[in-house]
């Protein structure tokens, strides 16, 4: 290492090659020791270090999910009562019939809004005309036992459907007796609990 007058870095301590001799904390070496008097030139001025961007702020947590909201609700449920059933060419209710009809006394009266649909069926035997007479006779009987205990004529509405709408075949004895029938189809009002 050398003090060289002729340098353009005079009065500094200077490499072989000429450049100025800078410590480990960027200052130059002036007369073999670190420069301290007076400003440094630009050349041993130390890189103005940049201070490093601030962190990303964190991200705005997740809002919390909103918890589901259940209701209740009516929803209209369908009903069929069935197992009311006539011998052949007749319209006078049997005695298992009583037990059904007595079941469908309490369900109106349990459920006060609930209209009946009265519906009578025949077998396929005889004419199609002589069948919706006698199936209209069917469910007017059915109607007459429930009006008789308890149920308003108002909340029925009887309809005759001949041999329409068979359950079962015409070709058995057993067959027949299942097809002549009346069926009671009504909608009621239960609670349903949903997610909204």
């Amino acid at each position: 290492m050398a003090l060289a007058s002729t340098s353009p870095y005079e009065g500094y301590a200077v490499t072989a090659q000429g450049a100025p001799v800078v410590t480990a904390k960027g200052q130059c070496v002036r007369g073999g020791r670190p420069d301290g008097d007076g400003p440094a030139p630009a050349y041993c001025v130390p890189p103005v270090k940049v201070a490093a961007p601030a962190p990303a702020p964190a991200p705005a947590p997740a809002p919390a999910p909103i918890a589901p909201v259940e209701q209740t609700v009516l929803v209209s449920k369908p009903i069929t009562i069935t197992g009311i059933n006539f011998k052949f060419d007749s319209y006078k209710l049997l005695d298992h019939d009583i037990k059904v009809l007595d079941e469908v006394a309490d369900f109106a009266k349990n459920h006060p809004d609930a209209v009946l649909n009265v519906n009578g069926y025949c077998s396929k035997v005889g004419t199609y005309a002589y069948n919706l007479k006698l199936s209209k006779q069917r469910a007017d009987s059915v109607a007459q036992y429930l009006e008789n205990h308890g149920v308003s004529r108002s909340r029925m509405v009887l309809k005759g459907h001949s041999y329409d709408d068979p359950v079962a075949t015409n070709a058995t004895a057993q067959g027949r007796f299942l097809n002549q029938r009346v069926e009671i189809n009504s909608t009621i009002k239960v609670e349903k609990t949903v997610t909204k």
